[in-house]
This record gives structure tokens, C-alpha cells and sequence, in this order.
């Protein structure tokens, strides 16, 4: 059979090491590679072809024995006699050249391993020239020039990185080369000896795997064979090795011994091992991970692996997905991203986070956010897709969106969608010449519901009037809540009919007050209320949704003004009113930051007695161009923008501060004089104020005896329960209440029944009258009934004449303040009055 060089390069598809065929074509000896187990030559070097004049293409494939080379077969023989492994003595022998030429030449044969296989390798030596008898002159080949051969083979075998050693079966001796012996751990020179005691460091159980193997390999036909094992080296880690033997057999088949190389692969099994270690954290993270994976080849687009929460979450078993293509899954509920994707694939694009829309095995869609690597995998590339499902996150991302511009109670606009609403249509109305308006609702005593009958009851009440409102108004129109109890609807598109403009809103705000205020059961109770409403159109009113908004609040307030329960439409002479109002405002935080208030005290007189029982701390304005201002002119202003509250902290303060003067100075004493101070409603509601007022109390060493807090019915009727808690707990502490401007508002006796009240103050509107009106003297004679029932001192305020002090002196009540005894004094007339009286 005829082995043309490619052919016989095609079977022997392991001589592919680069580096040893480099320097076998340069090494300057002539070299011929043959197989060890065919006998066929592999290869000749440019060396030989120099030489010899053979072409490398007629010879490599074709048997060694039958090379015309070998002028005398029995030397040719001597020379594989020589040694069954390792290397033979060089021989002086007669070559013949290809010319038919005889060229002496000294020939030396090596066993060497090259990709796994054993061959045999042939250096040729010796002076170019020809002889035309027999005989064979002596060669004058030195030692130097053998020595630099073997030195070029040394070299190949480095390039290789490769030991070399050959076992003799028959007497048990090794030969291992430099590299082989230092591997061992042996000093850098050839090494001879026992294979026990090259083989010492050797880890035991590889030892006793090794001599398994042995047994195994002269027992099997089997001529190659690669063995790995580990060095235990004293210097430190174990060291890997790997061997690659050829067992050579006699004609009878009998083992002779053992040739092979011999590598450290420590480094390629510490990369492998990190591969493996690496691959393993992979599968674990991909397995593990609580979001979907899948891996997918980039050229097939079939699903190679995907994990446990792709299953879960996509509704598949692995065996319904892996194998099959994308397109057979059909993920993508759209073609757009399947198209996508497949451009991922072929590119190797990444992806990051692309929010996706993607269907499961039952069809349900899910939205993911996706991502892609690109990675090669068994030598594969892939393309491992991340997918994390959002979709329960966009929906509350959704709700979080709807809920920041809609009220959560009752799901209508808030003020946010309100305002965008009213740009849009302030804009649409321009362009179309239409009207709209804006109507705000403020439903009258809304607080009193949830104080006296719960939140819950307030909450099912501002969703009956949602529905009420937004059931009867039209597709087109708006309804919205602001907050609280206030309401705005949003009437759009109207015809610019200034005629019946006016006319057609006024109507539909009294429709919606009175569908508002038509009885309603909520929670057992039958309510019935009344509605403020303001309203300010476009876009006479205003041309941005904060002046509509404001001016339509303007007009509100105007309805409260005048007794609630009406609709009202903004006028300039508001904006002029509500201007002033803020000019007043802001004069008062300028005043409480510059200290413009001052405290004057106007003396409370027993007539029985004729001694000061004690004083009313009264805030009056010190203002810097209208002077001394009293509180009637400002009260009000305090009390709706909040400044009461830090107002009526400092008069507590000044008033304790005041009394603990006068104390020092001798004028009072702690058992025959106390000092009222004024609590609004909006103070009394605060939740540190207990703590505040035994702080002011404390503060200046009093005993709370000394102070008594006036409270008005409005604080009585805002909250009973919280009420009477906050009485009960200063009263504990010592401080006495006193309620002020008794009859005047919404009095009940089993209100006043349940409160820890001291003294009962007759208003001076009852009093002003109480000797000539009849009707207001009997008044003050059930008020003073009433005292005595619940066993409450009195006084009377505003007693300006002797008639008025004498028709209380007749019902009993003695002590009194006004203008009769004395006005409200500031500090110094005070105490220079105490000193005269």
C-alpha cells in the first residue's frame, strides 16, 4: 500500500508541536524522524535533504527498513541492536546518497516521544565525499562535534519542555535525562538507578496506582499509554507530573522495557482545576440564582442550558426548552424583541437591563428587565441571558405613579393632576375661546364629625360626597380633592356667553350644595350637611391654575365670613381684603420675631372683699407706626395662620415670669391671688402641651395653684375626650381652668358637667345690658343658676357702671373685672396699683 506524505502526515495528526519541528529543521546535523510503532519515516530535515539529496515528499510515509539510505542491512540491524530503549552508540556506518554516492557517516539513533507517541530519531555525522570500494576509512568526526549533536537534540527535547526516560524490564535500572531528573527532584544531570528510588517522592496511592497500571499495560496489547501522578516535594506543594510511556515487546510479544517523556503539568492542572472550580461556581450561581438564566448558542439560537428559576418563573421543564431554538419557545410576545434578540445573538451585543415584554408557557406576560453576556463555554460561545421579572414592580410602580397624583381615599385628582388639568385648559380655552370654572368646596364643621364620631366616620363621609360630586357633573368636568375637606370642581368647556355665563355656574354650584347637603347614613348615624363653596372663573379670575386656585379659596373664605353654608363668587374687593389680611400677617411673624407683643394685665376685683383677687393676661401689639393695638384686631390672624401657638407660648411664659416678680416683691401672695392666661383652641390641641405648661410653671418655681387656663367652649366642643384628658392632667398637677365667654357659643350642660372647671366667666355681652335689658338679666340669672348647680365660682367680665356691678352683687356674684375698677395695665401700673389697694 502506497502513503503519500499527506496521507501519512493526516494519521499522524499528533506530530503538530511547533516548537520541536522548528528546531528539528534547524538543526544542522541530518535528522530522520521515524515511528517507532510502524517503522515508517515521518520526517527528514533540510540537513538530511542537503546531505543525502533525498526529497522529504517521496520518502516520509514509506517503511525505514526499505529506505535505499542503508547501503549494509546488518549495520542497520547492530544499530537497533544496541539498545532496546533510550539512545544507541553512535556507529560509523555507509550511507548511500540519493545519486547512488556511498557517504561515510557516523549514525546515532534516540527513542524520543513526540505528541504522545514514541519514535525514533536518527542524527547522521561525518565527511561529505564518496569511495568507490568496499571498506570503510576511518571517520574523522571528533568528539566535540558528537557532543555539540547531542547538545542540538537537548535543545529540541527543551523546546518540547519535555523529560526523557527509558526503564530496562530485565534489570529494573532506569535512565532519566537532566529534565527528567530535576522534575524528580534530582541535581541537573543525567540520572541512573532503581525506579523505587526514582519514584520515592511519589505520592503512595498514586504509587500503588502506578504499579496497577504497570501490570495493566504489560498485560494489555496496548502499546502507548499516559500516566499522571504527584510528587510530594519537601520544598512545598505537590508537584503534578504526567508520563508518557511505550512499552517495547520481543518478537515473542515479551516486554523488554519502557520509553517515555516525562512533564510537569502542575500548572496546566492548577488551570484546570480553576476552569472546573470556575465552571462549578457558575453552575452554582446559575442554578442558585433566584432570577431567570438561560444560555443560549450563538449560532444555533438553541437553548443549551437554563436554570431552576427560569423553570419557575416561565412555567417550562428543562427538557421542554433545552434543545429547542428560540423561536420555537417563543419568549417574546412581540417580533420587534424576538428580532432583537436574535441580533444579540449573531452580534454578540450585550444587553443591559432592557425592560422586555415577555409570555410564559400559559401565555401570561411578564415584564423583565433583561441582560446579556456573551461567554464560551466548552469551547462554545454562548450568549447567557439574565432575566429579572419586574412585573409586580412596575405595577406598584404604576400605583405609586397614580397615587402621586391621586387622593388615596378617594382616588380622585389631587392637587398635583388638578393644576396640570387647569393648564391644559386654561390653554384650550384660550385657542377656542372658551370658559370654565373652578368651584371649592369646604364642607361646614367637617372636624366635629370626626371628633365626636370617629376618622373612620369622617372617611366614609368625604367618599359619600366624592360620589355625590362626581355623579353629578358631567364626562368632561373634574372633581378633586385637595386634602382635608376641601374639594374642587372643575367645570370646562363652557360657551363664552357672558349673559348666562354667570348665571348657568351659579346654578350648578347651588345643585351640587344641595346634593351635598341631603341626609346621608353613615355608620348608623344620619348626618346632614352644609357646604361653603368659592368660585373663581376663567378665565376672568385668573390665568394659572395658582390664581385660580387662590382666588377661588378667597371667594370661600368670603362665604365662612358671612355664616358658611353659601356660594360665592371671587370679587377684586376679596383680593383687596385678603392683600390687607396678608400685610397683617406678615407684620405679626415680624412682630413675634422682633418682640413687638407685650402683656397687659387687667385686674379681677371682689367687691365683697375690696381686694384684687387676681389679673387677666391680655396681649396687646406694639406697633411701630399704629401704636398700642389690641386683640381684636389680630387675634383672629394669629389664630388661622398657626402663629397663636408660639404667640401663646411666650404669654404663658411672660405670665409666669410676672408672677414670680410680684411674688418677690411682696405685693401677692400664692394663696390670695392667681393669674389667668387665655389657651386657644388651637394651642389647647397640641400634643406637648401639658409638658409645656408645667415647664413654664416649673420654670419659675410656682405652684400651679397660682395659674388658671381660660378656655373657650370652641375647645370644649372641637374634642370632649381629648379635652377633658388634658383638663384632668394639669388638673392633677394643680393648675385651675376657668371657661371664658360662657353662653356665647355652643354651651351644653353635659359638656360642662364632665369638665374639671374652677370658675365660670359671664360674658361681658350679657353683662353690658344685665340692668335694663330683661331678657339679658335673665340670662345672667341662669348663668349664675348654673354655677351654682355645678358648685363653680364667678365672675363677670366688662363691668364698666355701679348699676351692672350692683345687679350681680344681687345674683351673688362679687367678683368682677373692667373698666368699673381699673383697664388692662402693663406691668408697672399693675404693681403700682397692687401697692395702693
Amino acid at each position: 500500500m502506497v502513503h503519500t506524505p499527506g496521507a501519512f502526515m493526516a494519521d499522524n495528526s499528533f506530530y503538530q508541536d511547533e516548537a520541536f519541528r522548528l528546531l528539528f529543521h534547524r538543526l544542522p546535523m541530518a535528522c530522520m524522524l521515524v515511528d517507532h510503532r510502524s517503522g515508517r519515516i515521518i520526517d527528514l530535515n533540510r540537513a538530511f535533504h542537503q546531505r543525502f539529496g533525498w526529497r522529504p515528499e517521496l520518502i516520509i510515509g514509506q517503511p525505514e527498513r526499505d529506505f535505499p539510505m542503508w547501503s549494509d542491512p546488518q549495520q542497520r540491524r547492530r544499530l537497533h541492536g544496541g539498545s532496546a530503549v533510550g539512545a544507541s552508540e553512535p556507529l560509523e556506518m555507509l550511507l548511500r546518497g540519493r545519486d547512488g554516492t556511498i557517504k561515510p557517516s557516523l549514525v546515532s539513533m534516540e527513542y524520543i516521544d513526540v505528541g504522545g507517541v514514541a519514535a525514533r530519531l536518527y542524527t547522521v555525522q561525518g565527511h561529505a565525499g564518496s569511495i568507490g570500494g568496499p571498506g570503510l576509512p576511518a571517520l574523522a568526526q571528533t568528539d566535540t562535534a558528537l557532543e555539540q549533536s547531542q547538545e542540538r537534540l537537548r535543545l529540541a527535547l527543551d523546546a518540547a519542555q519535555m523529560g526523557i526516560w527509558d526503564l530496562d524490564l530485565g534489570s529494573g535500572r532506569l535512565h532519566a535525562s537532566a529534565r527528567a531528573a530535576r522534575l524528580h527532584g534530582f541535581p541537573g544531570a543525567d540520572w541512573e538507578g532503581t525506579l523505587a528510588a526514582f519514584m520515592e517522592d511519589t505520592a503512595p496511592s498514586d504509587r500503588r496506582a502506578m504499579r496497577k497500571a504497570f501490570v495493566a499495560i504489560c498485560r494489555g496489547g496496548q502499546q502507548r499509554y499516559r500516566l499522571t501522578y504527584r510528587l510530594l516535594r519537601r520544598s512545598g506543594e505537590p508537584r503534578w507530573l504526567e508520563a508518557i510511556a511505550t512499552l517495547n515487546r520481543n518478537a515473542s510479544g515479551r516486554p523488554l522495557g519502557m520509553v517515555g517523556t516525562l512533564v510537569d503539568i502542575t500548572e496546566r492542572r492548577r488551570s484546570e482545576q480553576a476552569l472546573i472550580d470556575s465552571e462549578n461556581k457558575f453552575a452554582s450561581l446559575f442554578q442558585g440564582s433566584p432570577d431567570p438564566y438561560a444560555l443560549l448558542n450563538t449560532q444555533t439560537h438553541v437553548f443549551i442550558e437554563v436554570n431552576r428559576s427560569f423553570a419557575e418563573v416561565f412555567g417550562y421543564r428543562p427538557e421542554q426548552i433545552i434543545g429547542r431554538t428560540l423561536s420555537e419557545i417563543g419568549l417574546w410576545s412581540e417580533t420587534a424583541l424576538a428580532d432583537r434578540v436574535h441580533g444579540v445573538l449573531a452580534t454578540g451585543e450585550s444587553l443591559h437591563n432592557e425592560t422586555m415584554d415577555l409570555c410564559d408557557a400559559q401565555r401570561r406576560s411578564h415584564i423583565c428587565e433583561v441582560s446579556s453576556s456573551l461567554l464560551t463555554i466548552n469551547r462554545q460561545r454562548c450568549v447567557l441571558f439574565g432575566f429579572r421579572d419586574v412585573t409586580e414592580r412596575k405595577a406598584i410602580e404604576a400605583q405609586v405613579k397614580h397615587l402621586a397624583y391621586h387622593d388615596a381615599l378617594t382616588d380622585l385628582p389631587n392637587r398635583i393632576l388638578l393644576k396640570d388639568r387647569l393648564e391644559q385648559h386654561i390653554a384650550l380655552y384660550d385657542r377656542h375661546q372658551l370658559k370654565g370654572a373652578l368651584l371649592f368646596f369646604d364642607l361646614d364643621h367637617f372636624k366635629h364629625i370626626n371628633d365626636s364620631l370617629g376618622h373612620s366616620c369622617g372617611d366614609a363621609v368625604l367618599q359619600e360626597v366624592t360620589r355625590r360630586l362626581a355623579g353629578n357633573v358631567r364626562r368632561e368636568d373634574t372633581v378633586a380633592r385637595l386634602g382635608g375637606d376641601e374639594f374642587v370642581v372643575l367645570l370646562s368647556g363652557l360657551e363664552a356667553d357672558d349673559g348666562s355665563f354667570a348665571d348657568s355656574v351659579q346654578t350648578t354650584a347651588e345643585k351640587l350644595r344641595f346634593v351635598l347637603s341631603e341626609p346621608m347614613i353613615i355608620e348608623g348615624h344620619s348626618l346632614q350637611l352644609s357646604t361653603s363653596i368659592g368660585v373663581a372663573l376663567i378665565p376672568d379670575h385668573g390665568e394659572s391654575p395658582d390664581d385660580l386656585l387662590k382666588r377661588a379659596d378667597i371667594a370661600l373664605y368670603r362665604v365662612k365670613e358671612a355664616g358658611r353654608n353659601g356660594v360665592a363668587f371671587f370679587e377684586q374687593s376679596m383680593q383687596v381684603t385678603a392683600s390687607k389680611r396678608l400685610v397683617v400677617e406678615n407684620q405679626l411673624r415680624r412682630a413675634l420675631a422682633l418682640g413687638e407683643f407685650k402683656v397687659y394685665y387687667q385686674p379681677q376685683f371682689d367687691s365683697l372683699s375690696h381686694r384684687v383677687v387676681g389679673a387677666e393676661a391680655l396681649l396687646r401689639w406694639e406697633h411701630p407706626e399704629q401704636g398700642l393695638i389690641g386683640p381684636a384686631s389680630f387675634i383672629k390672624v394669629l389664630e388661622e395662620s398657626g402663629m397663636i401657638i408660639e404667640a401663646g407660648r411666650w404669654v404663658l411664659a411672660e405670665a409666669c415670669q410676672f408672677f414670680s416678680r410680684l411674688r418677690e416683691s411682696g405685693l401677692v401672695g400664692f394663696d390670695n391671688f392667681s393669674l389667668s392666661v387665655n389657651i386657644s383652641p388651637r394651642q389647647f390641641r397640641q400634643s406637648g402641651f401639658v409638658d409645656l405648661v408645667r415647664d413654664s410653671i416649673g420654670s419659675q418655681d410656682l405652684p400651679p395653684g397660682c395659674i388658671k387656663l381660660e378656655i373657650t367652649e370652641g375647645v370644649v366642643i372641637e374634642n370632649i375626650s381629648d379635652t377633658v384628658e388634658k383638663m384632668q392632667e394639669l388638673r392633677q398637677l394643680g393648675v385651675s381652668f376657668a371657661i371664658d365667654d360662657f353662653g356665647t357659643g355652643y354651651s351644653s350642660l353635659s359638656y360642662l358637667k364632665r369638665l374639671p372647671l374652677d370658675l365660670l366667666k359671664i360674658d361681658q355681652s350679657f353683662v353690658r345690658d344685665c340692668a335694663s335689658n330683661g331678657n339679658d338679666a335673665e340670662i345672667v340669672r341662669a348663668i349664675v343658676a348654673i354655677a351654682r348647680s355645678l358648685k363653680l365660682d364667678m365672675i363677670a367680665e366688662g363691668v364698666e357702671t355701679e348699676e351692672q356691678l350692683t345687679f350681680l352683687r344681687g345674683m351673688a356674684c362679687h367678683c368682677y373685672q373692667g373698666y368699673l375698677f381699673s383697664p388692662p395695665l402693663d406691668e408697672t401700673a399693675f404693681m403700682d396699683l397692687l401697692s395702693r389697694t
